[in-house]
């Protein structure tokens, strides 16, 4: 049997936040880019306040907007090459929405070559429940409670300029390559 390798997608395989930027300037009228994002919480980045930020995720439920999401550079040649030595697997949150998940779905199989099967929706706070032999994710702190709940598997963490602060002892990279290669170091 193959290892398991479980991806986050947003953040790690899709540019959640071009999308959600262009939502921001729609509502305020204010344009922001990737660099003022410094926390996984892109509205307390922007010091966008709760009822407004509500606002702007409430429009970005709209039918298309998923389908949309630009793909990370390298991304599908990243899991391409993990495919040939690991199952993958995407673990993914569902943002809201009724057509979200459907949307997620043909997403990750045009743009990542997915099967159907291979994608579980899993609320963040849960992720913990999902076995695998390595976890990529963007949000520390999930990585931090799906460690603890795997002790014998790794945790990777994609930096972004919004995780760059946090505390993180394990494995990391900001590259594709970078990320294949931590892959590599812990199952080849």
């Amino acid at each position: 049997m193959k290892p398991r390798v479980l991806f986050d997608i947003d953040g790690v395989f899709a540019d959640f936040i071009t999308p959600c930027l262009q939502a921001v300037f729609e509502h305020t009228g204010k344009r922001y880019t990737h660099d003022d994002v410094q926390d996984w919480d892109i509205m307390k980045s922007l010091d966008i306040k709760p009822e407004q930020a509500l606002a702007i995720y409430k429009a970005m439920e709209r039918p298309g907007l998923c389908l949309k999401i630009p793909a990370y550079e390298g991304a599908r040649a990243g899991v391409d090459r993990v495919r040939e030595f690991a199952d993958v697997w995407a673990v993914t949150s569902p943002f809201g929405g009724e057509h979200w998940m459907h949307e997620r779905d043909q997403w990750l199989i045009e743009k990542m070559g997915f099967d159907i099967n291979d994608v579980l929706h899993v609320r963040s706070k849960r992720k913990h429940g999902v076995y695998g032999d390595i976890l990529v994710e963007d949000k520390t702190e999930t990585l931090v409670t799906w460690t603890s709940a795997w002790p014998k598997s790794q945790g990777i963490l994609f930096r972004r300029a919004y995780n760059e602060r946090d505390l993180w002892d394990g494995m990391s990279s900001h590259t594709w390559p970078g990320i294949v290669q931590a892959i590599e170091s812990v199952l080849l």
